[in-house]
């Protein structure tokens, strides 16, 4: 868990077991960033490789090495590709 999770500044996260036995991890940005939530499915091995990494025993992209940079960062900081670009748009060239 980092600091700002600490603190009780990080992102909000819901966990929801689906009928497939999979699991519905939905994660919302911190408020004063004013993002939506975002959600990914993870499968049984997922979801307990992400629980591990939540509670400190690896790196995230060591434990959830299947997804991608873009599904890790949702789920480190619930901010999504889109969002990303709309906070930081590339600058133009001169």
């Amino acid at each position: 868990m980092n600091l700002l999770d600490k603190l009780g500044r990080g992102p909000k996260r819901e966990h929801t077991e689906l009928d497939d036995g999979s699991w519905r991890v939905t994660v919302t940005p911190p408020a004063m960033m004013e993002l939506p939530p975002q959600t990914l499915v993870l499968n049984q091995g997922q979801y307990i490789r992400y629980l591990n990494w939540r509670a400190g025993n690896g790196l995230i992209q060591d434990l959830l090495f299947d997804l991608t940079k873009d599904q890790r960062e949702v789920l480190m900081t619930g901010i999504g590709a889109e969002d990303f670009v709309k906070m930081f748009p590339e600058e133009e060239e001169i």
